[in-house]
């Protein structure tokens, strides 16, 4: 999708004409309109001229406010059709160049026919991957955010939690898990005072009621793969933005805090295990997530679009 489309699509949502829509745009954020005329947002619209990546987020920062959502006016709400306005290229930039989380296999000769991306919970495989996961999950986490394959088992085949793989041939290239929180266990997890071990079924938040969504783990065997299961990730934020709040993570991996502070995440609260490690907090409300010149770069962007 355009930033052009969304423009015109959310002036009109909200009902107002390109000069009206100018001195709302003044009034909200002299900084980035201080000079701004109706001539300008019409070549905007009609993709004549383009704004700089920090006055589409100001766009989208208005319409929120104006509207109350995270990202109104598109004009899908499905997170298959969703994924469809998502640049690939856009998503590299944003996964930056990790070595641990994101390997290097080889991809010239893969090809997006040739991979699939499903929910863990659909499976006949779950808990050999599971058993994969926990190897992966060990060697980049601390003890103290430690859990065992049976919770994630547990996890994986609650409805409400992200749990998607990503395979290469039949074999597993990738993987992108997150739970569903209810708010007040969202908050307990990002102030220390619950482990992740102690998550139980019960803390888990239903599509129909407001949740948080708590990163969980991250693999992909190149940067290929890691943008199909960002794209999945960010197109399943997007069509629940009616309900899911916050974006959470605990971490002490270097590479980890790369990648969510590329998401507009920010360090909340830290603490020192017994073992002298430290362990961050990492939270955003899903606004800011998606009101970031990185999320712009992804899917409000005249770049090319093809395959990364």
């Amino acid at each position: 999708m355009y930033f052009s489309d969304y423009l015109k699509s959310c002036r009109e949502h909200v009902n107002l004409t390109q000069d009206e829509l100018v001195s709302e745009l003044y009034n909200h954020d002299i900084e980035h309109f201080e000079g701004l005329d109706a001539n300008t947002i019409s070549k905007w619209e009609r993709a004549i001229t383009h704004p700089k990546a920090s006055k589409k987020v100001a766009v989208i920062k208005f319409f929120q406010t104006r509207t109350g959502f995270p990202l109104p006016c598109l004009p899908h709400t499905n997170a298959k059709e969703i994924e469809s306005l998502i640049c690939k290229s856009g998503v590299k930039n944003l996964t930056g160049n990790s070595k641990e989380l994101i390997l290097a296999f080889p991809s010239e000769s893969m090809h997006i026919e040739d991979f699939t991306l499903y929910p863990l919970r659909d499976s006949e495989r779950i808990d050999s991957l599971l058993s994969i996961n926990m190897d992966i999950h060990k060697s980049v986490n601390p003890d103290y955010t430690q859990v065992s394959q049976e919770q994630f088992k547990a996890w994986a085949l609650h409805p409400s939690n992200f749990f998607m793989l990503c395979e290469y041939k039949d074999a597993l290239a990738g993987i992108f898990f997150t739970l569903r929180l209810k708010p007040e266990v969202f908050e307990k997890l990002m102030q220390f005072k619950m482990k992740k071990s102690e998550i139980t079924t019960d803390d888990f938040a239903s599509f129909e009621e407001e949740g948080c969504n708590f990163m969980l783990s991250f693999y992909a065997l190149n940067q290929k793969i890691a943008s199909l299961l960002f794209i999945r990730y960010y197109s399943h934020l997007i069509a629940n933005q009616t309900n899911i709040t916050q974006v959470g993570v605990l971490s002490g991996h270097d590479e980890v805090a790369k990648i969510v502070k590329n998401m507009n995440l920010k360090e909340r609260a830290e603490y020192k295990t017994d073992e002298g490690e430290t362990i961050y907090a990492y939270q955003a409300n899903l606004a800011n997530i998606l009101a970031s010149e990185a999320f712009v770069n992804m899917i409000l962007t005249k770049q090319d679009c093809l395959e990364a």
